[in-house]
């Protein structure tokens, strides 16, 4: 009986998985050049590279990532928990270039003084006094935002598609991700023992 209870609940999440990627277009990224499109891969290209702004928005390169139809122009300002109501932790710009079928996501990050690694986003931020505020959410050094925007806001589809866009601000140290994964792995070795009928 627990194994088909096991495997309703899988076809069941994996149902719901899809349904909700049927009606919405998922984007999730991060600060180092890391997309995924409803769980897979970006269908472009160049997903990401690093180039000079093409918004003139700082001086320099920046972090721009292709989304594969156009999207409406503006920005989004991540706020730290916490922080300052008025200067943002990040900037996303979403711009679509004069006569193309695509849009560009361009991640601005504040350069932090003194931080020993340095992530492709950290260019600066732009001026951006229109910018729509989104508070981050999770503990420092491992949080970010989703923005869901409505038609007319920053990175809405003209077509009326649902977006929602996962924003990853930071992620944990490669210390402490590697002791999580480690524990993982643990307890999942752990686990297959006790199937096996061994004692640990």
């Amino acid at each position: 009986m627990k194994r088909l209870t096991k495997t309703l609940f899988v076809f069941g999440f994996a149902y719901a998985i899809t349904a909700t990627s049927s009606f919405a277009q998922i984007f999730t990224f991060d600060e180092n050049g890391n997309i995924t499109m409803n769980g897979g891969p970006d269908p472009v290209p160049v997903p990401s590279q690093v180039a000079p702004d093409p918004t003139a928005g700082v001086t320099g390169n920046v972090l721009i990532y292709t989304l594969p139809f156009q999207v409406t122009p503006g920005d989004v300002a991540l706020l730290e928990p916490g922080g300052t109501a008025s200067i943002p932790s990040d900037i996303v710009r979403f711009y679509t270039p004069s006569t193309a079928n695509f849009s560009y996501i361009i991640f601005y990050s504040d350069v932090e003084a003194g931080e020993p690694n340095t992530d492709l986003a950290d260019s600066g931020l732009p001026v951006s006094p229109n910018a729509f505020p989104i508070p981050e959410v999770g503990p420092e050094g491992n949080n970010g935002a989703a923005w869901n925007p409505i038609p007319g806001q920053p990175g809405s589809a003209p077509t009326g598609v649902n977006i929602q866009y996962n924003i990853i601000s930071d992620v944990p140290e490669p210390g402490t991700l590697a002791f999580l994964v480690s524990g993982v792995g643990i307890l999942f070795g752990i686990n297959r023992f006790r199937q096996k009928g061994l004692s640990v």
